[in-house]
């Protein structure tokens, strides 16, 4: 397995190196291998260096850091199977609460009020709590999703989109405009899933 440097693991994060120094001297990073004495150095594993990007993406998100620091221990208790849960598990944040998508199909954990799941009613309700807009139109209601969007250039004169807290929500486009709109869709997309499966669940459980 690839192991890489401070400043590699830094660099791909996006992030500073006195943030990298500080998270991990708080314990909120851990290293694969630890500067051992005079000469050596810390090392990162490619999960790792994913957890630093999801930090930094928290953090830009405008989540504190102390509530940054709550959301890992818990999730850490609560995981302890779970070698690096930044990593592995995706997550959403309105810059106050970080919930993240559980196995349990259609449900997202509010990792900050002790593993609440909110997800047990149609999205649309629940939009709300994790600051989106939802407005009524023909038929079916829209919900306008309030999350953070960057475009950046990509290879071969494309354009990139991502959200930095929906992690897999990935699009592109020939023009910067056309890789937003793409982006608003996979989005959007996304958490339609999200609603059918927590439509499903609530059915279900009425049924019961």
């Amino acid at each position: 397995m690839k192991l890489y440097s401070s400043e590699e693991a830094r660099r791909i994060a996006g992030i500073t190196y006195r943030q990298l120094d500080s998270w991990t001297r708080a314990g909120l990073a851990r290293p694969a291998q630890e500067a051992s004495g005079s000469g050596s150095a810390r090392r990162w594993s490619p999960a790792e260096v994913v957890e630093l990007r999801v930090l930094g993406d928290l953090r830009r998100a405008g989540v504190s850091m102390q509530r940054i620091g709550r959301a890992i221990s818990w999730l850490r208790r609560a995981l302890p199977n779970v070698a690096a849960p930044l990593a592995q598990l995706s997550f959403v944040t309105d810059g106050r609460r970080i919930f993240y998508l559980s196995p349990n199909p259609g449900k997202l954990v509010d990792v900050l009020a002790g593993g609440q799941a909110v997800l047990t009613v149609p999205m649309g309700e629940v939009a709300e709590r994790v600051g989106m807009k939802q407005s009524a139109g023909k038929g079916r209601a829209r919900v306008q999703y309030d999350l953070p969007e960057r475009v950046e250039p990509g290879e071969d004169g494309y354009f990139v989109g991502y959200c930095p807290v929906l992690r897999g929500c990935v699009a592109q486009g020939r023009t910067r405009e056309e890789a937003q709109a793409n982006l608003r869709k996979t989005i959007a997309s996304y958490l339609s899933v999200l609603e059918e499966r927590a439509s499903e669940e609530t059915r279900e459980a009425k049924a019961k």
